[in-house]
């Protein structure tokens, strides 16, 4: 039954559960389990197929719904990366991302340290200098 609603996910959204090894519950919701750790519930399958891979990375990493809706709409202006100790920052798929490399300014942004950003303020403030290099960069 549970691979009916699996099915309704795209592949990146299926790589992006398969990556955290989040699984369905009976109540449908995306959970990781583990022995040694409560379960974490993450999010509905509903939220799961409406909602963009990146809504759900963010979601996945806690981040609100303000940081979710700028960056899905500035989501261009950014270059996908994940670091690996081999080969340092390398290009990947949205799924697999871990940073964003902001295209104007260079600067690479780690999205676990978008948690450290607590208040909307603080966040306009950060999209103001991000925004900032639009104009005068060449890209």
């Amino acid at each position: 039954m549970k691979s009916q609603y699996t099915n309704s996910l795209t592949p990146e959204k299926y790589k992006l559960l398969k990556k955290y090894s989040l699984t369905l519950n009976n109540d449908l919701i995306w959970e990781f389990k583990h022995n040694k750790y409560h379960t974490v519930k993450y999010f509905s399958n509903k939220f799961a197929t409406k909602e963009s891979t990146l809504a759900l990375l963010f979601n996945i990493h806690k981040l609100c719904y303000a940081k979710i809706k700028f960056f899905e709409k500035n989501i261009d202006k950014y270059d996908s990366y994940k670091y690996s100790f081999n080969d340092g920052f390398v290009k990947c798929p949205l799924y697999d991302m871990e940073f964003m490399l902001h295209k104007y300014s260079n600067i690479m942004i780690d999205i676990r340290n978008l948690q450290e950003i607590k208040n909307i303020e603080e966040f306009h403030k950060f999209c103001d200098h991000l925004e900032s290099f639009e104009g005068t960069a060449s890209n």
